[in-house]
């Protein structure tokens, strides 16, 4: 029966995402395996046609040091646009699955120049996307994450407990295989269940590791759950 369940995103987000397992019976056992933190950077000065955010952190970042006039936002999920919401902006537009290929979708039939505020290693995807549509586009790196290092006692420890784990991006994966040889990963996780909640942290988990993941119909915390009360 799965109980343990092992999450792995930034502290704060493991903190968010805490009540939503507890209500539907299982244990969180916090293993945050990333540490993202904002960076200093010039905020553009020149206008854009759009704004894009891929993640509740890009939005707190950029409006931390920027006000928007008037650009349309672009969000890739339902929490990307709560927190711009929360920052007392309107959402123009946001795809009903949460890829970038959906994403791009939205932008066919229009122009412009495009803003990205961005992981300092995000996915180039969207914006080669959108540089094939014709699009002008502008990435600009408003944090970073690294990989969260642990004792590998204490890291082992805690893995041996867990029923099952869930990987939220491949920087979890990152950051796992940054503490830990691959065999090793390999040993501690066979025994248990690993959901990756899209087919992005899907495919790189089992490139990298050569293991098989779980995947919900659709890439979010709360279809993690359901997926997760549906095997035990």
């Amino acid at each position: 029966m799965l109980k343990r369940i092992a999450l792995t995103r930034s502290k704060e987000d493991i903190q968010k995402d805490r009540p939503i397992f507890e209500r539907a019976g299982f244990q969180v056992l916090e293993l945050p395996l990333i540490e993202e933190e904002f960076l200093d950077f010039e905020p553009p000065k020149e206008s854009f046609d759009f704004v894009v955010f891929q993640s509740p952190r890009a939005v707190k970042a950029f409006l931390s040091k920027f006000r928007l006039k008037g650009e349309k936002i672009v969000v890739v999920g339902e929490k990307t646009k709560k927190t711009v919401e929360e920052h007392g902006y309107k959402v123009w537009a946001m795809p009903e699955n949460y890829y970038g290929e959906e994403l791009l979708k939205i932008f066919r039939g229009f122009k412009g120049k495009v803003l990205v505020p961005r992981s300092a290693i995000g996915r180039e995807e969207v914006m080669e996307g959108l540089k094939a549509l014709g699009f002008e586009v502008h990435a600009l790196d408003v944090y970073t994450i690294k990989p969260k290092l642990y004792q590998k006692e204490e890291l082992i420890s805690k893995l041996s407990t867990a029923d099952a784990i869930v990987f939220a991006s491949p920087s979890a994966v990152k950051g796992l295989l940054a503490n830990l040889q691959k065999e090793e990963v390999i040993i501690l996780l066979e025994p248990i269940k690993v959901v990756c909640i899209g087919k992005t942290t899907k495919a790189f988990f089992e490139k990298e590791i050569g293991l098989k993941c779980l995947t919900p119909d659709k890439p979010s915390i709360e279809r993690v759950v359901e997926l997760l009360r549906g095997l035990a």
